[in-house]
């Protein structure tokens, strides 16, 4: 998984760049997606459709994660933070995060809510084709265990690794 870490920053204006659909596009083929796996526009107004919990979740869970500069006044996706509705700087996968509640959704929810949506498909393609289930090993133990902040050491040049 080390080839999917960001590589050492080596101009400051690169800092908060949009990826751009080719290096998006590079990403998803390493991490083993492919366009039968994106969800249609119409299934993703379904999967975050206002007035159910469980969807406002996926849709907080999934801005927080993309927060960058292409939408979010202050990007902070790339480190790994967002800011509350209160205004309050915190980490994606604090207690209580959209995206640590988003976990509790892999058990049943959010395979339910897919195939309400007609993309029950795509996520058990994603589940079975991808890395998935390794980032879900790989990071639950963290982000259960790591208190307000979940930091994960990459593999790097210079990290003595």
């Amino acid at each position: 998984m080390g080839a999917l870490a960001p590589r050492k920053l080596t101009r400051r204006e690169k800092l908060n760049e949009p990826l751009g659909r080719r290096r998006a596009d590079q990403l998803a083929h390493l991490l083993g997606m492919d366009e039968g796996m994106i969800f249609t526009p119409t299934e993703y107004q379904c999967l975050i459709a206002p007035g159910d919990p469980d969807r406002e979740t996926i849709f907080r869970c999934m801005y927080n994660l993309t927060n960058s500069i292409g939408n979010a006044a202050i990007p902070l996706s790339s480190y790994g933070l967002n800011v509350t509705e209160q205004g309050d700087v915190r980490s994606v996968c604090a207690p209580c995060s959209p995206c640590i509640l988003f976990n509790d959704l892999f058990g049943g929810r959010l395979a339910e809510i897919c195939e309400e949506c007609g993309a029950l498909g795509k996520l058990l393609r994603v589940e079975t084709e991808t890395p998935f289930g390794q980032f879900i090993v790989d990071g639950s133990p963290c982000q259960s265990s790591g208190g307000p902040a979940c930091l994960i050491e990459t593999t790097c040049a210079g990290n003595g690794h």
